[in-house]
């Protein structure tokens, strides 16, 4: 679900931000082209900058989080929800505790309106075959270069720890000034 509600801020925040700097966006999913497809068409992004990495090579290659097939589940799956998980959802637009039919706050666990925005529009796209619990495991993260070179990236730890996009702009205003 926290993919879904990142796609939702490419499409209303990055993407206008990115394009005013002359900048090129590019998503990468773990999953088929035909999954890409429609992740992109669910969320009204450019079919042309959303791509489907099926075995999850560019993850593994880029050593982002929970990559590492080889390494116990139970310690990749411990790593998916921590405190920073809720602190990340609870920080952004109108960031919330989730309620319990409106009786009491549930502990821990929070919510905010893009996450809400995001349940009415997701679609299960989950990888397919012997590795597909292996895959859902993994985190993904940005990157952003000038040219060939890497200014900046940004590794999520957890579910919903995603870059910001201040940050990132300002690593681009960075390597322009340079």
């Amino acid at each position: 679900m926290a993919c879904w509600e990142l796609g939702i801020q490419l499409k209303r925040d990055w993407l206008p931000e990115t394009e005013k700097a002359n900048v090129k966006l590019f998503v990468v999913g773990i999953g088929s082209s035909e999954s890409a497809k429609e992740f992109a068409e669910q969320l009204g992004l450019p079919a042309e900058i959303v791509f489907g990495d099926e075995e999850a090579e560019s993850y593994k290659n880029l050593r982002f989080v929970n990559s590492d097939f080889t390494e116990d589940g139970r310690k990749r799956g411990m790593r998916m929800m921590t405190e920073r998980t809720a602190e990340a959802v609870k920080s952004r637009a109108n960031g919330r505790p989730v309620s319990f039919f409106g009786l009491f706050d549930i502990p821990f666990l929070f919510t905010n309106d893009d996450l809400e925005t995001a349940k009415e529009i997701y679609k299960p796209l989950m990888p397919q075959g012997d590795d597909a619990l292996d895959k859902t495991l993994v985190q993904g993260g940005v990157l952003v270069f000038q040219g060939q070179q890497q200014i900046y990236k940004h590794r999520d730890t957890s579910v919903a720890v995603h870059a910001e996009l201040p940050k990132i702009m300002a690593a681009l205003a960075t390597a322009e000034a340079r």
